[in-house]
């Protein structure tokens, strides 16, 4: 399974006009619509004068940051991120120890040593082996206490959490920008006109076809992307695992036309190589579906993710990154305070800036979008079109548990058999099904 990368602190710059106003049009949007879940009443802050007196505590600390999803990221790194330089910033007398996933690690390895953590750095896929540990802390009285804004952030940020138990463990604090990116120099080549935001996936499959061609002995790739992001962003808010009937579920109708919709771009004649990896590098890719990169060259542009006609204006879910308060903190408080600094909209501002998507609504933040032009950071976003960050509408944020990398395995070697024709869609997908029963039946014992 495709994980999610940690936030690094990249930045990036400038936004145009056109790109400034839609963003502004689409956060209105968002701002009327009621925010997909809070924590109680924490939604609902009482007047300043109202708020209790919560001590911030300036004796010297430790806080031990724990990151339980990337095994190769270091303390340097971490200190050096746009996190580690605002929590140095923020919190002079707070001294950090950093420890990363790995062997000798694990969240249970953690537990049975005695190794207390107070914040875990994580993607979304982390969350259910940190609920199986214990280790996720319901923050829920902390929020209330702070009289912490809930509402501020993005819809879904705390609605998600809620599958792990029904508490609220953390925020996010970034999230990665996701298109549809493409190459000018491609399309200028070949005279087809660029993209559109607001396309569908078969009007995508479409354009792909044109551009997937050779000329003067160099080929050019219509599309690439990779089927474990698409799905792990998926805006069909499809899940591998229903919570419901506690079963494995990826051979329905929805799963086919989810399948179905990636392996026809890989199935493109000439296009059968394409890698999103050849859109920085080769440059002979002309559209790529995925994250934003740090690319050497300026003649790419970004419209919307294209969405499926049958969700219509769907966007992708969010591509977070979270902080979490751990269940074995001694100093709770003071880590619910980092998190406040976080997710402020003076931090917000920051990294919005710089090129990191925002986690919070604010519409000023919203619209400051890489507006700092750093054309040597490999992300510069002057003249971009960045509204096409910001969807009017994300996906439900998907089911996650212990068993998606086991199902993810299945579906993986699914989609290379449709791919490579050797077998059906519907056959595929029927034997992923009984695979992954299997799979998810042998952990369970």
């Amino acid at each position: 399974m495709e994980k999610r990368n940690e936030y690094d602190g990249s930045s990036g710059s400038g936004y145009r006009k056109k790109g400034a106003a839609s963003l502004a049009a689409i956060f209105l949007c968002l701002a009327v619509t009621a925010c997909n879940g809070s924590a109680g009443d924490a939604s609902e802050p009482a007047p300043a004068a109202d708020k209790p007196s919560v001590q911030n505590s300036q004796e010297p600390v430790e806080l031990v940051v724990y990151n339980a999803s990337n095994s190769t990221a270091t303390a340097e790194a971490f200190m050096d991120s746009d996190i580690g330089k605002e929590i140095k910033e923020k919190f002079p007398y707070v001294t950090i120890k950093f420890i990363a996933t790995g062997k000798g690690t694990t969240p249970n390895e953690l537990l049975v040593s005695g190794q207390d953590v107070d914040l875990i750095l994580c993607s979304v896929f982390s969350f259910p082996v940190l609920a199986d540990t214990g280790l996720l802390y319901d923050i829920g009285d902390l929020i209330k206490q702070n009289r912490y804004d809930t509402s501020r952030l993005v819809p879904n940020a705390i609605e998600f959490q809620k599958q792990f138990g029904g508490g609220v463990y953390g925020f996010p604090v970034a999230s990665a920008p996701t298109a549809l990116f493409y190459n000018k120099d491609i399309f200028d080549k070949f005279g087809v006109p660029y993209p559109k935001d607001g396309m569908t996936w078969d009007e995508t499959y479409e354009l792909a076809k044109q551009l997937t061609r050779t000329d003067a002995g160099t080929s050019y790739y219509g599309f690439a992307t990779r089927y474990p992001f698409m799905y792990n962003t998926n805006q069909l808010s499809l899940s591998y695992y229903n919570p419901d009937s506690q079963s494995v579920q990826v051979s329905d109708d929805r799963f086919r036309l989810f399948m179905e919709n990636f392996t026809r771009f890989a199935q493109i004649p000439g296009n059968e190589k394409a890698t999103t990896d050849m859109f920085a590098k080769e440059k002979n890719v002309a559209m790529m579906a995925y994250q934003i990169g740090r690319w050497d060259f300026d003649s790419w542009d970004m419209v919307s993710m294209p969405t499926f006609k049958e969700a219509p204006g769907i966007g992708s879910q969010d591509y977070g990154t979270y902080m979490n308060i751990s269940s074995t903190s001694k100093h709770k408080q003071q880590a619910f305070e980092v998190l406040e600094a976080l997710t402020s909209d003076e931090y917000q501002m920051k990294i919005s800036k710089a090129g990191t998507l925002p986690i919070v609504r604010t519409p000023e933040v919203v619209q400051a979008f890489g507006q700092l032009s750093d054309a040597a950071s490999g992300r510069n976003f002057k003249g971009k079109n960045v509204g096409a960050f910001f969807p009017k509408e994300r996906a439900r944020p998907s089911y996650v548990t212990k068993y998606d990398d086991a199902i993810a395995k299945r579906m993986n070697t699914a989609f290379a058999q449709i791919v490579s024709g050797g077998t059906n869609p519907v056959s595929a997908l029927r034997e992923a099904q009984e695979g992954a029963e299997k799979d998810v039946s042998a952990m369970k014992k």
